[in-house]
Protein backbone atom coordinates (compact mmCIF):
# COMPACT_ATOMS: atom_id res chain seq x y z
CA UNK A 1 0.00 0.00 0.00
CA UNK A 2 1.21 3.87 -0.92
CA UNK A 3 1.88 5.63 2.01
CA UNK A 4 1.12 9.14 0.95
CA UNK A 5 3.08 11.99 0.85
CA UNK A 6 2.95 14.70 4.69
CA UNK A 7 2.31 17.51 1.96
CA UNK A 8 -1.14 15.83 0.34
CA UNK A 9 -2.61 15.02 3.68
CA UNK A 10 -5.45 17.57 4.88
CA UNK A 11 -4.74 20.04 7.75
CA UNK A 12 -6.56 18.12 10.30
CA UNK A 13 -4.89 15.20 9.55
CA UNK A 14 -1.08 16.86 9.52
CA UNK A 15 -2.33 19.08 12.96
CA UNK A 16 -3.34 15.41 14.15
CA UNK A 17 0.21 14.02 13.41
CA UNK A 18 2.50 16.63 14.38
CA UNK A 19 0.90 16.88 18.09
CA UNK A 20 0.70 13.41 18.49
CA UNK A 21 4.27 12.90 17.16
CA UNK A 22 5.35 15.82 19.54
CA UNK A 23 2.96 14.62 22.70
CA UNK A 24 4.72 11.22 21.93
CA UNK A 25 8.12 12.56 22.24
CA UNK A 26 7.81 14.97 25.16
CA UNK A 27 5.60 12.64 27.11
CA UNK A 28 7.76 9.89 26.87
CA UNK A 29 11.03 12.03 27.76
CA UNK A 30 8.90 13.49 30.71
CA UNK A 31 8.11 9.83 31.87
CA UNK A 32 11.72 8.25 31.27
CA UNK A 33 12.83 11.59 33.26
CA UNK A 34 10.50 11.12 36.04
CA UNK A 35 11.20 7.34 36.40
CA UNK A 36 14.88 8.34 36.81
CA UNK A 37 14.29 10.79 39.48
CA UNK A 38 11.77 9.24 41.62
CA UNK A 39 14.01 5.96 41.17
CA UNK A 40 16.73 7.95 42.67
CA UNK A 41 14.84 9.81 45.41
CA UNK A 42 13.54 6.71 46.75
CA UNK A 43 17.09 4.88 46.54
CA UNK A 44 18.14 7.98 48.28
CA UNK A 45 15.62 7.68 51.03
CA UNK A 46 16.28 4.14 51.59
CA UNK A 47 19.75 5.16 51.98
CA UNK A 48 18.57 7.25 54.57
CA UNK A 49 15.85 4.79 56.32
CA UNK A 50 18.98 2.39 56.76
CA UNK A 51 21.10 4.82 58.28
CA UNK A 52 18.44 5.80 60.45
CA UNK A 53 17.91 1.94 61.48
CA UNK A 54 21.45 1.69 62.13
CA UNK A 55 22.14 4.47 64.46
CA UNK A 56 19.28 3.40 66.52
CA UNK A 57 21.00 0.32 66.61
CA UNK A 58 23.92 1.56 68.13
CA UNK A 59 21.98 3.59 70.49
CA UNK A 60 19.94 0.29 71.98
CA UNK A 61 23.53 -1.21 71.68
CA UNK A 62 24.90 1.08 73.86
CA UNK A 63 22.18 2.15 76.11
CA UNK A 64 19.41 -0.78 77.15
CA UNK A 65 19.97 -2.17 80.19
CA UNK A 66 17.53 -5.06 79.49
CA UNK A 67 18.73 -8.34 81.15
CA UNK A 68 18.67 -10.70 77.70
CA UNK A 69 18.38 -14.51 78.46
CA UNK A 70 19.85 -14.99 74.84
CA UNK A 71 22.71 -12.66 73.75
CA UNK A 72 21.28 -12.77 69.95
CA UNK A 73 17.62 -11.96 71.14
CA UNK A 74 17.89 -8.45 71.33
CA UNK A 75 19.24 -8.09 67.70
CA UNK A 76 17.11 -10.45 66.08
CA UNK A 77 14.08 -8.94 68.02
CA UNK A 78 15.41 -5.40 66.67
CA UNK A 79 16.12 -6.46 62.74
CA UNK A 80 12.45 -8.00 62.63
CA UNK A 81 10.69 -4.88 64.04
CA UNK A 82 12.85 -3.21 61.80
CA UNK A 83 12.09 -5.25 59.08
CA UNK A 84 15.59 -5.80 58.03
CA UNK A 85 18.36 -7.87 57.96
CA UNK A 86 20.86 -7.00 60.19
CA UNK A 87 24.40 -8.04 60.27
CA UNK A 88 27.78 -7.65 62.47
CA UNK A 89 30.73 -8.65 61.13
CA UNK A 90 34.61 -8.28 62.50
CA UNK A 91 37.63 -6.87 61.79
CA UNK A 92 39.05 -10.01 59.93
CA UNK A 93 35.59 -10.05 57.73
CA UNK A 94 33.80 -13.07 59.97
CA UNK A 95 30.31 -12.59 60.64
CA UNK A 96 29.35 -12.75 64.39
CA UNK A 97 25.89 -12.32 63.92
CA UNK A 98 23.17 -12.29 60.68
CA UNK A 99 19.79 -12.27 61.50
CA UNK A 100 18.86 -14.40 58.43
CA UNK A 101 21.33 -16.97 59.59
CA UNK A 102 20.94 -19.61 62.79
CA UNK A 103 23.77 -18.88 64.90
CA UNK A 104 25.31 -22.16 64.70
CA UNK A 105 25.55 -21.86 60.93
CA UNK A 106 28.10 -19.00 61.56
CA UNK A 107 31.10 -20.79 61.44
CA UNK A 108 30.13 -21.65 57.16
CA UNK A 109 29.63 -18.51 56.69
CA UNK A 110 32.01 -17.21 53.78
CA UNK A 111 34.11 -14.00 55.07
CA UNK A 112 32.78 -10.64 54.08
CA UNK A 113 35.92 -8.78 53.91
CA UNK A 114 35.36 -8.36 50.17
CA UNK A 115 31.75 -8.04 50.13
CA UNK A 116 31.07 -4.76 48.08
CA UNK A 117 29.74 -2.23 50.84
CA UNK A 118 32.35 -3.55 53.17
CA UNK A 119 35.08 -2.44 51.25
CA UNK A 120 33.77 0.67 50.29
CA UNK A 121 32.64 1.54 54.28
CA UNK A 122 36.29 1.66 54.53
CA UNK A 123 36.49 4.57 52.79
CA UNK A 124 33.23 5.63 52.78
CA UNK A 125 32.63 4.68 56.52
CA UNK A 126 28.52 4.24 54.96
CA UNK A 127 28.26 2.34 51.89
CA UNK A 128 25.99 0.76 50.17
CA UNK A 129 25.38 -2.39 47.31
CA UNK A 130 22.47 -4.15 45.33
CA UNK A 131 23.58 -7.41 45.29
CA UNK A 132 22.50 -10.84 45.37
CA UNK A 133 23.76 -12.98 48.95
CA UNK A 134 25.43 -15.61 48.09
CA UNK A 135 24.44 -16.55 51.93
CA UNK A 136 21.21 -17.05 51.68
CA UNK A 137 20.93 -16.74 47.71
CA UNK A 138 18.25 -13.82 47.62
CA UNK A 139 19.05 -10.09 46.73
CA UNK A 140 19.37 -7.25 49.20
CA UNK A 141 19.75 -3.28 49.31
CA UNK A 142 22.96 -3.53 51.77
CA UNK A 143 24.37 -0.43 54.16
CA UNK A 144 27.27 -0.95 55.69
CA UNK A 145 28.86 1.08 58.46
CA UNK A 146 33.01 1.08 59.33
CA UNK A 147 33.85 1.67 63.01
CA UNK A 148 37.82 1.58 62.47
CA UNK A 149 38.31 1.81 66.52
CA UNK A 150 35.64 -0.82 66.63
CA UNK A 151 32.50 -1.00 68.30
CA UNK A 152 31.59 -2.90 71.78
CA UNK A 153 28.62 -2.20 74.11
CA UNK A 154 27.15 -4.31 76.62
CA UNK A 155 24.13 -5.85 74.46
CA UNK A 156 26.97 -7.07 71.62
CA UNK A 157 27.54 -10.77 71.60
CA UNK A 158 31.39 -9.33 70.79
CA UNK A 159 33.34 -6.54 69.70
CA UNK A 160 32.43 -5.42 65.56
CA UNK A 161 33.98 -3.77 63.14
CA UNK A 162 31.03 -3.65 60.36
CA UNK A 163 27.18 -2.96 61.05
CA UNK A 164 25.32 -3.78 58.10
CA UNK A 165 21.41 -3.20 57.75
CA UNK A 166 20.07 -4.37 53.87
CA UNK A 167 16.66 -4.97 52.98
CA UNK A 168 14.91 -7.39 50.66
CA UNK A 169 15.75 -6.11 46.95
CA UNK A 170 12.47 -7.43 45.22
CA UNK A 171 10.78 -5.25 47.75
CA UNK A 172 12.59 -2.33 46.17
CA UNK A 173 12.07 -3.61 42.46
CA UNK A 174 8.69 -4.52 43.48
CA UNK A 175 8.48 -0.46 44.30
CA UNK A 176 10.34 0.30 41.30
CA UNK A 177 8.07 -1.68 38.94
CA UNK A 178 4.92 -0.26 40.42
CA UNK A 179 6.29 3.39 40.23
CA UNK A 180 6.76 2.93 36.38
CA UNK A 181 3.65 1.41 35.76
CA UNK A 182 1.95 4.33 36.99
CA UNK A 183 3.78 6.71 35.55
CA UNK A 184 3.75 4.82 32.13
CA UNK A 185 -0.25 4.69 32.47
CA UNK A 186 -0.99 8.28 33.80
CA UNK A 187 1.68 8.89 30.36
CA UNK A 188 -0.43 7.00 28.22
CA UNK A 189 -3.75 8.47 29.77
CA UNK A 190 -2.28 11.91 29.04
CA UNK A 191 -1.45 11.27 25.64
CA UNK A 192 -4.83 9.51 24.91
CA UNK A 193 -6.63 12.43 26.40
CA UNK A 194 -4.96 15.05 24.55
CA UNK A 195 -4.71 13.33 21.52
CA UNK A 196 -9.13 12.81 21.72
CA UNK A 197 -8.64 16.52 23.01
CA UNK A 198 -6.35 17.72 19.27
CA UNK A 199 -8.75 15.54 17.62
CA UNK A 200 -11.81 17.62 18.83
CA UNK A 201 -9.57 21.15 18.63
CA UNK A 202 -8.14 20.26 15.34
CA UNK A 203 -11.88 19.57 14.15
CA UNK A 204 -13.21 22.96 15.49
CA UNK A 205 -10.03 24.94 13.70
CA UNK A 206 -10.22 23.07 10.33
CA UNK A 207 -13.89 23.31 10.00
CA UNK A 208 -14.63 27.17 9.24
CA UNK A 209 -11.07 26.54 6.64
CA UNK A 210 -12.87 23.65 5.64
CA UNK A 211 -15.94 26.01 5.01
CA UNK A 212 -14.15 29.30 3.85
CA UNK A 213 -12.27 26.64 0.94
CA UNK A 214 -15.72 25.00 0.04
CA UNK A 215 -17.23 28.72 -0.66
CA UNK A 216 -14.16 30.03 -2.46
CA UNK A 217 -14.60 26.53 -4.61
CA UNK A 218 -18.16 27.34 -5.32
CA UNK A 219 -17.30 31.29 -6.18
CA UNK A 220 -14.40 29.97 -8.39
CA UNK A 221 -17.42 28.32 -10.11
CA UNK A 222 -19.03 31.04 -10.85
CA UNK A 223 -21.31 31.20 -7.68
CA UNK A 224 -21.29 34.91 -6.47
CA UNK A 225 -24.47 35.11 -4.53
CA UNK A 226 -23.65 33.35 -1.56
CA UNK A 227 -21.31 34.56 1.22
CA UNK A 228 -18.74 33.21 3.49
CA UNK A 229 -19.81 32.79 7.41
CA UNK A 230 -17.65 33.64 9.49
CA UNK A 231 -17.86 31.07 12.83
CA UNK A 232 -16.11 32.65 15.12
CA UNK A 233 -14.48 35.79 16.31
CA UNK A 234 -10.69 35.00 15.98
CA UNK A 235 -8.56 35.37 13.16
CA UNK A 236 -10.54 33.01 10.72
CA UNK A 237 -13.88 35.41 11.31
CA UNK A 238 -11.61 38.27 10.45
CA UNK A 239 -10.54 36.29 7.27
CA UNK A 240 -14.41 35.47 6.69
CA UNK A 241 -14.96 39.08 6.55
CA UNK A 242 -12.71 40.32 4.65
CA UNK A 243 -13.27 38.08 2.11
CA UNK A 244 -16.85 38.63 2.10
CA UNK A 245 -15.92 42.18 1.51
CA UNK A 246 -14.09 41.47 -1.08
CA UNK A 247 -16.83 39.10 -2.77
CA UNK A 248 -19.39 42.15 -2.21
CA UNK A 249 -16.41 44.09 -4.40
CA UNK A 250 -15.96 41.05 -6.70
CA UNK A 251 -20.01 40.29 -7.12
CA UNK A 252 -19.97 44.86 -8.19
CA UNK A 253 -16.90 44.03 -10.12
CA UNK A 254 -18.57 41.53 -12.18
CA UNK A 255 -22.02 43.10 -12.19
CA UNK A 256 -20.20 46.04 -13.60
CA UNK A 257 -18.28 43.80 -16.13
CA UNK A 258 -21.96 42.44 -17.33
CA UNK A 259 -23.02 45.71 -18.22
CA UNK A 260 -19.98 46.97 -19.47
CA UNK A 261 -19.95 44.16 -21.88
CA UNK A 262 -23.69 44.43 -22.60
CA UNK A 263 -23.07 48.42 -23.36
CA UNK A 264 -20.00 47.47 -25.44
CA UNK A 265 -22.66 45.51 -27.29
CA UNK A 266 -25.30 47.92 -27.41
CA UNK A 267 -22.25 50.45 -28.64
CA UNK A 268 -20.87 48.48 -31.20
CA UNK A 269 -24.25 47.66 -32.70
CA UNK A 270 -25.66 50.97 -32.73
CA UNK A 271 -22.31 52.08 -34.17
CA UNK A 272 -22.39 49.60 -36.87
CA UNK A 273 -26.24 51.35 -37.36
CA UNK A 274 -25.16 55.04 -37.19
CA UNK A 275 -22.57 53.78 -40.34
CA UNK A 276 -23.72 51.64 -42.03
CA UNK A 277 -26.92 53.94 -43.47
CA UNK A 278 -24.98 56.88 -44.41
CA UNK A 279 -22.23 55.03 -45.78
CA UNK A 280 -24.54 53.23 -47.70
CA UNK A 281 -26.22 56.46 -49.10
CA UNK A 282 -23.06 57.72 -49.62
CA UNK A 283 -22.04 54.73 -51.92
CA UNK A 284 -24.90 55.24 -53.94
CA UNK A 285 -24.46 58.57 -54.25
CA UNK A 286 -21.09 57.87 -55.89
CA UNK A 287 -22.21 54.74 -57.73
CA UNK A 288 -24.41 56.82 -59.48
CA UNK A 289 -22.43 59.71 -60.82
CA UNK A 290 -19.80 56.73 -61.84
CA UNK A 291 -22.17 55.12 -63.59
CA UNK A 292 -24.55 57.52 -65.03
CA UNK A 293 -22.70 60.02 -67.49
CA UNK A 294 -25.95 61.66 -68.77
CA UNK A 295 -27.02 62.96 -65.06
CA UNK A 296 -27.60 66.86 -65.68
CA UNK A 297 -25.48 69.51 -63.98
CA UNK A 298 -28.16 70.85 -61.67
CA UNK A 299 -28.74 67.08 -60.33
CA UNK A 300 -24.92 65.77 -59.99
CA UNK A 301 -24.37 69.07 -57.97
CA UNK A 302 -26.93 67.79 -56.01
CA UNK A 303 -25.97 64.18 -55.75
CA UNK A 304 -22.45 65.67 -54.43
CA UNK A 305 -24.01 68.29 -52.23
CA UNK A 306 -25.75 65.48 -50.62
CA UNK A 307 -22.65 63.35 -50.58
CA UNK A 308 -20.58 66.12 -49.35
CA UNK A 309 -23.18 66.04 -46.24
CA UNK A 310 -23.28 62.90 -45.44
CA UNK A 311 -19.21 63.11 -44.93
CA UNK A 312 -19.54 66.02 -42.89
CA UNK A 313 -22.20 63.75 -40.62
CA UNK A 314 -19.56 60.95 -40.66
CA UNK A 315 -16.93 62.99 -39.57
CA UNK A 316 -19.14 64.54 -36.73
CA UNK A 317 -20.04 61.04 -35.89
CA UNK A 318 -16.28 59.82 -35.76
CA UNK A 319 -15.35 63.24 -33.72
CA UNK A 320 -17.75 62.44 -30.96
CA UNK A 321 -17.20 58.47 -31.35
CA UNK A 322 -13.80 59.61 -30.14
CA UNK A 323 -14.26 62.14 -27.74
CA UNK A 324 -17.22 59.93 -25.41
CA UNK A 325 -14.10 56.95 -26.20
CA UNK A 326 -11.61 59.73 -24.50
CA UNK A 327 -13.50 60.20 -21.91
CA UNK A 328 -14.83 57.27 -20.54
CA UNK A 329 -11.43 55.71 -20.58
CA UNK A 330 -9.86 58.65 -18.80
CA UNK A 331 -7.72 59.63 -21.45
CA UNK A 332 -9.48 62.79 -21.47
CA UNK A 333 -7.36 65.31 -19.48
CA UNK A 334 -8.60 68.69 -18.87
CA UNK A 335 -6.74 72.39 -17.97
CA UNK A 336 -8.56 74.03 -15.90
CA UNK A 337 -7.97 77.89 -15.40
CA UNK A 338 -10.52 81.04 -14.93
CA UNK A 339 -12.60 82.76 -17.00
CA UNK A 340 -15.17 85.52 -17.41
CA UNK A 341 -18.43 83.85 -18.11
CA UNK A 342 -20.03 86.79 -19.43
CA UNK A 343 -17.73 87.12 -21.85
CA UNK A 344 -17.11 83.74 -22.80
CA UNK A 345 -21.42 82.98 -23.26
CA UNK A 346 -21.78 85.93 -24.83
CA UNK A 347 -18.72 85.12 -27.49
CA UNK A 348 -20.33 81.77 -28.09
CA UNK A 349 -23.65 82.90 -28.17
CA UNK A 350 -22.52 85.32 -31.03
CA UNK A 351 -20.58 82.65 -33.20
CA UNK A 352 -23.93 80.20 -33.08
CA UNK A 353 -26.38 83.36 -34.47
CA UNK A 354 -25.76 82.06 -38.33
CA UNK A 355 -26.93 78.81 -37.49
CA UNK A 356 -29.96 79.88 -35.29
CA UNK A 357 -30.87 82.14 -38.29
CA UNK A 358 -30.36 79.35 -40.99
CA UNK A 359 -33.52 77.75 -39.06
CA UNK A 360 -35.63 80.98 -38.45
CA UNK A 361 -34.50 80.47 -34.69
CA UNK A 362 -34.28 83.75 -32.35
CA UNK A 363 -30.98 82.99 -30.05
CA UNK A 364 -30.76 85.31 -27.32
CA UNK A 365 -28.23 86.15 -24.42
CA UNK A 366 -30.03 87.04 -21.39
CA UNK A 367 -27.97 86.97 -18.20
CA UNK A 368 -29.92 86.81 -15.14
CA UNK A 369 -26.84 89.19 -13.24
CA UNK A 370 -25.80 92.51 -14.06
CA UNK A 371 -22.32 91.08 -12.59
CA UNK A 372 -20.35 90.92 -15.23
CA UNK A 373 -17.46 90.26 -14.03
CA UNK A 374 -18.03 86.67 -12.36
CA UNK A 375 -15.29 84.04 -12.71
CA UNK A 376 -15.72 80.36 -13.28
CA UNK A 377 -13.16 77.48 -13.21
CA UNK A 378 -13.11 75.16 -15.63
CA UNK A 379 -11.99 73.71 -19.19
CA UNK A 380 -13.10 76.38 -21.39
CA UNK A 381 -12.78 74.65 -24.57
CA UNK A 382 -14.81 71.30 -23.59
CA UNK A 383 -17.39 73.86 -21.57
CA UNK A 384 -17.85 74.85 -25.07
CA UNK A 385 -18.24 71.93 -26.53
CA UNK A 386 -20.88 71.68 -24.24
CA UNK A 387 -22.87 74.58 -24.31
CA UNK A 388 -22.33 74.35 -28.54
CA UNK A 389 -24.33 70.67 -27.86
CA UNK A 390 -26.90 72.10 -25.97
CA UNK A 391 -27.76 75.32 -27.74
CA UNK A 392 -27.48 72.88 -31.13
CA UNK A 393 -30.00 70.98 -29.86
CA UNK A 394 -32.38 73.57 -28.83
CA UNK A 395 -31.98 75.03 -32.58
CA UNK A 396 -32.45 71.92 -34.07
CA UNK A 397 -35.58 69.83 -31.84
CA UNK A 398 -37.69 74.07 -32.07
CA UNK A 399 -39.94 75.46 -34.21
CA UNK A 400 -39.19 77.89 -37.02
CA UNK A 401 -40.12 81.20 -35.15
CA UNK A 402 -39.05 79.90 -31.92
CA UNK A 403 -36.79 81.24 -29.75
CA UNK A 404 -33.35 80.19 -27.20
CA UNK A 405 -32.35 81.75 -24.37
CA UNK A 406 -28.74 81.46 -23.11
CA UNK A 407 -28.65 82.42 -19.35
CA UNK A 408 -26.49 82.26 -16.18
CA UNK A 409 -26.79 83.35 -12.68
CA UNK A 410 -24.60 83.37 -9.57
CA UNK A 411 -25.88 80.95 -6.76
CA UNK A 412 -24.33 79.68 -3.66
CA UNK A 413 -20.31 78.89 -4.17
CA UNK A 414 -21.39 78.79 -7.94
CA UNK A 415 -22.74 80.12 -11.28
CA UNK A 416 -25.73 78.15 -12.60
CA UNK A 417 -25.52 77.75 -16.53
CA UNK A 418 -29.15 77.43 -18.60
CA UNK A 419 -30.02 76.84 -22.02
CA UNK A 420 -33.74 77.32 -22.65
CA UNK A 421 -35.93 76.73 -25.65
CA UNK A 422 -40.01 76.91 -26.67
CA UNK A 423 -39.58 73.75 -28.60
CA UNK A 424 -41.67 70.67 -28.91
CA UNK A 425 -40.47 69.45 -25.30
CA UNK A 426 -39.23 65.84 -24.19
CA UNK A 427 -41.82 63.50 -22.86
CA UNK A 428 -41.17 62.56 -19.53
CA UNK A 429 -40.80 58.63 -20.17
CA UNK A 430 -37.49 59.81 -22.45
CA UNK A 431 -36.29 62.39 -19.82
CA UNK A 432 -33.90 59.93 -17.68
CA UNK A 433 -32.87 58.52 -20.75
CA UNK A 434 -31.35 61.39 -23.37
CA UNK A 435 -27.99 61.20 -21.80
CA UNK A 436 -27.28 57.66 -23.09
CA UNK A 437 -25.55 56.75 -26.00
CA UNK A 438 -26.96 56.83 -29.06
CA UNK A 439 -30.41 57.14 -27.78
CA UNK A 440 -33.01 59.91 -29.48
CA UNK A 441 -36.60 60.48 -28.66
CA UNK A 442 -37.54 60.70 -32.20
CA UNK A 443 -35.01 58.67 -34.30
CA UNK A 444 -36.36 59.83 -37.35
CA UNK A 445 -36.03 63.34 -36.87
CA UNK A 446 -32.82 63.47 -35.47
CA UNK A 447 -31.02 61.97 -38.21
CA UNK A 448 -32.97 64.67 -40.35
CA UNK A 449 -31.34 67.30 -38.47
CA UNK A 450 -28.04 65.60 -38.32
CA UNK A 451 -27.85 64.31 -34.86
CA UNK A 452 -25.23 61.33 -33.87
CA UNK A 453 -26.76 60.33 -30.45
CA UNK A 454 -24.16 61.07 -28.89
CA UNK A 455 -23.89 64.66 -27.73
CA UNK A 456 -26.01 64.79 -24.77
CA UNK A 457 -23.37 61.26 -23.64
CA UNK A 458 -20.45 63.65 -24.12
CA UNK A 459 -22.36 66.89 -22.36
CA UNK A 460 -23.31 64.78 -19.16
CA UNK A 461 -19.36 63.41 -18.73
CA UNK A 462 -17.50 66.89 -19.50
CA UNK A 463 -19.67 68.14 -16.82
CA UNK A 464 -19.31 65.80 -14.20
CA UNK A 465 -15.81 65.72 -14.96
CA UNK A 466 -16.28 69.32 -13.63
CA UNK A 467 -17.94 67.93 -10.65
CA UNK A 468 -21.56 69.55 -11.70
CA UNK A 469 -24.50 67.28 -12.81
CA UNK A 470 -26.85 68.36 -15.76
CA UNK A 471 -30.31 68.68 -15.28
CA UNK A 472 -32.99 69.09 -17.26
CA UNK A 473 -36.65 69.70 -17.31
CA UNK A 474 -39.10 69.81 -19.98
CA UNK A 475 -43.12 70.11 -21.00
CA UNK A 476 -44.49 69.07 -24.29
CA UNK A 477 -44.62 71.60 -26.75
CA UNK A 478 -43.80 73.90 -24.42
CA UNK A 479 -39.77 73.24 -24.18
CA UNK A 480 -36.89 72.30 -22.26
CA UNK A 481 -34.55 73.73 -20.09
CA UNK A 482 -31.16 72.43 -19.38
CA UNK A 483 -28.77 73.79 -16.61
CA UNK A 484 -25.52 73.07 -14.71
CA UNK A 485 -23.09 75.00 -12.19
CA UNK A 486 -19.90 75.61 -12.00
CA UNK A 487 -17.53 76.51 -9.23
CA UNK A 488 -16.59 80.61 -9.27
CA UNK A 489 -12.97 81.31 -8.57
Amino acid sequence: MRIPRFSSLSLRKKIIIVNILLLFSVTLSAAVISILELQGFYKKKIIDNLSTVIDECEFLLQNSAVALPDEYAFLTGFAETARVRLTLIDSTGRVIFDSKVPQDSLPRVENHLNRPEVLRSRTELTAHAERLSTTVNHPFFYLARYYPDGFSAQNSPAPFSYLRVAIDLNEVHFFYNELRKKILLGSLAAIIFIAALTYWVSGRVTKPILELAKTASLIKSGEFDIRFRPTSEDEIGELADVLNEMLKRLRQDVVELRKLQTVRSQFLANVSHELRTPIFSLQGYLETLLEKDDLGPELRKDFLNKAFRIAMRLNILLNDLIDISRIESGEMKLSFRHFKVHDWLEALCQEMQNKAAAREISLRFSPDTSDRTISAIGDTTRLTQVMSNLISNAIKYNRAGGEVVVSYRKVENGVRLFVRDDGQGIPREHIERIFERFYRVDPQRSRAVGGTGLGLAIVKHIVEAHGSTIHVSSDINQGSEFWFELKIS
